[in-house]
């Protein structure tokens, strides 16, 4: 798999992982806001909301019905109090009950409490269900605080000026339960109002007060009216629906804070997660990435190594030479730079190898022009000696050797050209269409007609057909010579050298083969047999070489769409082997 595939695979994950950890704040965040708008229905109309509750999480057992510990703690903090009745109106269970409460009731009575007929101090309600084939009776009572207060105000409140008088012990009762007085004109106008808090409405609709004693479970307060014949005013007493303590009248509602609280805390959540995920993004690619800018700018301060931590370790690699997780991911990456250091590395070796071998070239160059230029220096400076009259033939024979020094000399120079033409990117020469067979017997012909070679230790085997290539013949005669040339000139005198024509036939080429029996050559001579500053020899051991002839082959082989190999092996003599693509 490549870095392409897995980095998206990686984000797509995290991204998955993220998706689903947002989804389920989000569903979270919803069920809490589920639980708490359900717990402030509860609390507000718990006669209605909670009996339900309260009977559906109900078990029965051989004692009776069991409740919800949770929903019945409910009922002590709305300061209200339970009754499991059975078929005959016994009490079976009953949890927060006043000693005043029956502990056992007739239909006639639980009537009469129930539609307030009677004086009873408490508000009840009845929730009847059958369940698990058993008839399901429940009383939920709760302190009729409103009643008595508002029969109080109504009897000993008086209105006064511009401001409403109630009695002190009504008013005290009042402002412990957070309730309040309000008096209305004919028109649903506030004329004046006792302890009310924030949000109450100043002014009445014909319908608003219908609607809050129908629904008070609705609204934060319950109230009960009285109006008066005489003066057309309305006097409305109201107390929080929730008994235990005041109703929180800040700038939202109860709902509100608690969709606001969810959505803050979702959104906190989340912040987080993506925070956390930003940092883990940093630690798991950032760290990687900036490792491996680290090791470039090492490449570029010619530091190849990958930088170490402090145990001497690779930072990207385990004791075990594994990558680790995190680096993992950019494997491909880092194999490319560790290839480029491994490059850089070596070119940088073979830079210094080049320049210790160019010295020693050059040495060795200038010590091959120096000899016969000292030769020639010596017989001009015999020539023009005036003390002493050379004869005839003394003057030829000097002039022979000095001819045959400058034509050394020559060579050295041509090949030294030659070889930097090369290195430049020597144009192809227009070739010509050659039948191998017959050239080469005629090349090698000329080759060992020269003084320096024995034609006697060259042995010719042409192909048994005529095979054709595209050449430029004065390249290739300078190929033979010099392939030549290396055989004579570092191997022993009785040496011979075997030239083959033969057709590669799945491969359609043509190859020439120069095979001698010599000494052969070990491998780094091999490897480096084509480098332009390397010698296998001594550049001074011979004065018949440039140093520049195999190196000079292969350009001019290449330059002819050709390719040229050689094997060897110490005293088993070398082959070199030159292939050009065969023409029909």
């Amino acid at each position: 798999m490549n870095i392409k595939r897995r980095l998206a695979l990686r984000f797509v994950f995290q991204l998955s992982i993220a998706g689903i950890v947002s989804l389920l704040i989000v569903v979270l965040s919803g069920l809490w806001v589920i639980r708490q708008y359900a717990e402030i229905q509860i609390s507000r109309d718990f006669a209605s909301v909670g009996l339900e509750r309260l009977v559906e999480s109900s078990k029965l057992t051989t004692d009776g019905f069991e409740f919800e510990p949770g929903l019945l703690e409910r009922v002590k903090k709305n300061n209200g109090w339970l009754q499991s009745l059975d078929e005959n109106g016994q009490v079976e269970r009953s949890y927060n009950t006043p000693n005043d409460v029956p502990k056992q009731y007739t239909s006639g009575q639980l009537m009469e409490y129930w539609l307030n007929k009677n004086a009873f101090p408490y508000e009840i309600y009845l929730w009847v269900q059958k369940k698990e084939g058993k008839l399901f009776t429940l009383i939920y009572g709760t302190r009729n605080e409103l009643t008595p207060l508002f029969e109080q105000v109504k009897a000993e409140a008086r209105f006064s000026g511009s401001e409403l008088v109630i009695p002190e012990k009504a008013a005290s009762r009042l402002r412990s339960l957070g309730g309040f007085v309000q008096l209305l004109d004919s028109n649903g106008a506030e004329l004046a109002s006792f302890n009310k808090p924030k949000g109450v409405e100043s002014r009445y609709k014909i319908d608003d007060m219908v609607v809050r004693t129908l629904y008070f479970y609705r609204f934060d307060d319950r109230i009960l009216t009285s109006y008066e014949e005489d003066t057309g005013r309305t006097w409305i007493v109201g107390l929080p629906n929730i008994t235990s303590g005041k109703v929180d009248r800040g700038w939202l509602p109860p709902e509100g804070k608690v969709l606001l609280t969810a959505m803050t805390v979702m959104f906190i959540a989340l912040i987080i997660v993506f925070t956390l995920l930003s940092l883990w993004n940093a630690h798991r690619f950032g760290v990687p990435m900036l490792h491996m800018l680290a090791w470039l700018n090492s490449l570029g301060k010619a530091e190849f190594k990958e930088p170490l931590d402090r145990r001497g370790i690779a930072v990207s690699r385990k004791r075990s030479g594994e990558w680790r997780s995190r680096y993992r991911v950019f494997a491909e990456v880092l194999y490319s730079i560790d290839h480029l250091a491994a490059t850089l590395l070596r070119d940088q070796k073979l830079r210094e190898q080049n320049k210790h071998l160019r010295e020693e070239w050059i040495s060795g160059i200038t010590h091959d022009l120096k000899t016969p230029l000292s030769s020639i220096k010596g017989y001009t400076h015999m020539l023009a000696e005036d003390s002493y009259e050379w004869s005839l033939e003394e003057v030829r024979k000097f002039s022979r050797i000095m001819l045959e020094k400058a034509a050394h000399m020559d060579t050295l120079i041509n090949d030294l050209a030659m070889s930097y033409r090369i290195s430049a990117g020597m144009q192809q020469e227009d070739g010509e269409r050659i039948e191998l067979n017959e050239w080469l017997g005629a090349a090698l012909e000329r080759a060992g007609a020269s003084p320096s070679f024995n034609k006697e230790r060259i042995r010719f085997v042409p192909a048994d057909k005529p095979l054709y290539a595209k050449l430029h013949k004065p390249w290739m005669e300078r190929v033979i010579a010099n392939i030549a040339a290396n055989v004579w000139l570092y191997n022993p005198p009785e040496t011979i050298l075997t030239v083959k024509v033969e057709e590669v036939e799945d491969r359609g080429q043509v190859a020439l083969s120069f095979s001698d029996n010599g000494n052969g050559m070990d491998g780094d001579t091999a490897n480096r047999l084509f480098e332009r500053y390397y010698r296998g020899t001594d550049s001074a051991s011979s004065t018949d070489g440039s140093g520049l002839g195999m190196a000079i082959s292969k350009g001019l082989v290449e330059a002819m769409s050709g390719e040229i190999t050689v094997r060897t092996y110490p005293g088993t003599g070398t082959t070199i082997r030159v292939t050009f693509p065969i023409m029909k």
